[in-house]
């Protein structure tokens, strides 16, 4: 290998690999910020490397966890008590500390029932929550106004804000007992208890999985009688149906819902489904898949007396997996994450889809985008492990089909 040659391909890998960090940059973004916490989520100043990534803070999680109830996923257990240290170089003003209600509430049990205790020993101040109320709960938010006359003071557990109130530093916790994977996965767990996502997933996989099995199927038989079978007028049938490509979705939005809401169909399985069963796209690439197909398979099918159905059931459809799966993805991609569609035919929870439910983390009040970025990144999963299980099939019938 001369030296030049060596040199030019070390060059395309480099320019390669920065192309490469810059496509994957966007969802390395998506995951630190989903586990980041309110405020570092929504600083100026990007913050690269959440807390709750460092491995230092994962073991005072489980300490604290353990004292509230699970090593792993922390709570705060009837009679239970969770000790948390702040460690300042000297003593200094006693810290204030108390458990906050919640917006909108007038009392919370935790609050009520909880017995909080501050001593100061050596170096730190231990400050001990005992659950007294009966009761068990998953999470133990504090607040601690630590005086701004300490030159310096050091959480065991970083908070997940700190605030200027007057005098102090105001220092809050949305969960002091939260566990290992409660700590790092606190925004995961908060987003899928925050809606019925379970919910939102069936929708979202029941009408993509149908839009693809029944598109399928009509996109085959449509392509197959357009590829193979002579009939009058077809090549006009053929530029009709490549024509209404020129048609914006948004055009049919207005008449497709008038339609629907005349079949009383809104706010059901077949307003999401029913209008997108057709696909032009598909019809196209299905059709280039049995054109590049060699004409003497069906000849010789022919001759032995096989019905054009046993010809597309027989020969076209195993010969054309590459172009299946290729539509297939491309109809489930565009189902998944479709929006529009489902904000205008569907205003009752239980239908809607997964992309609609993530609404619920915007509102007036502003956009919690922790729990934001971890309901996006379970909603992108499916995806991702799909491709990576399809890519072969998917790569060929993007080649084979001459789509560029």
């Amino acid at each position: 290998m001369t030296l030049p040659y060596a040199l030019s391909r070390l060059l395309i890998y480099l320019v390669l690999s920065v192309g490469a960090i810059a496509m994957a940059f966007p969802f390395y973004w998506m995951l630190a910020t989903s586990l980041k916490s309110p405020q570092e989520a929504q600083q100026a100043r990007p913050i690269w490397v959440p807390e709750r990534l460092k491995p230092a803070n994962w073991r005072v999680a489980a300490q604290l966890g353990a004292a509230g109830g699970s090593p792993l996923w922390g709570g705060y257990q009837d009679g239970r008590s969770v000790t948390l240290r702040i460690f300042t170089d000297r003593m200094g003003p006693e810290p204030q500390v108390f458990i906050p209600t919640a917006v909108g509430a007038f009392s919370d049990p935790r609050a009520e029932g909880t017995q909080i205790r501050t001593r100061y020993q050596e170096d730190h101040w231990e400050i001990t929550f005992t659950n007294a109320s009966g009761e068990s709960f998953r999470l133990l938010p504090a607040v601690v106004l630590l005086s701004k006359s300490y030159p310096s003071y050091r959480p065991e557990l970083p908070p997940d804000a700190v605030r200027s109130s007057g005098d102090d530093w105001r220092l809050e916790w949305v969960n002091l007992a939260p566990g290992a994977l409660g700590y790092v996965f606190h925004n995961y767990r908060e987003a899928w208890l925050a809606a019925p996502f379970g919910r939102y997933f069936f929708n979202s996989f029941f009408t993509a999985g149908t839009q693809v099995l029944v598109g399928l199927l009509l996109a085959a038989m449509a392509a197959f009688a357009l590829a193979r079978i002579e009939f009058p007028g077809k090549n006009l049938v053929w530029l009709v149906i490549l024509a209404t490509l020129m048609i914006p979705g948004e055009v049919l939005l207005i008449p497709n819902y008038i339609l629907l809401s005349r079949l009383e169909w809104i706010n059901t399985y077949y307003a999401l489904v029913v209008p997108w069963l057709a696909s032009v796209f598909g019809i196209f690439l299905l059709r280039q898949f049995y054109l590049s197909l060699p004409r003497d398979l069906f000849d010789a099918a022919r001759i032995d007396g096989a019905s054009y159905w046993t010809q597309l059931v027989r020969i076209a459809l195993p010969l054309s997996i590459p172009g299946l799966v290729t539509y297939g993805i491309f109809t489930f991609l565009g189902a998944y994450n479709a929006l529009l569609w489902p904000l205008i035919v569907t205003d009752r929870p239980e239908m809607y889809t997964i992309q609609r439910g993530l609404q619920v983390f915007i509102g007036e009040a502003g956009s919690d985008y922790g729990a934001l970025m971890a309901a996006s990144t379970l909603a992108i999963l499916p995806i991702v492990l799909g491709y990576f299980l399809a890519q072969r099939q998917f790569i060929q019938g993007v080649a084979r089909s001459g789509i560029k």
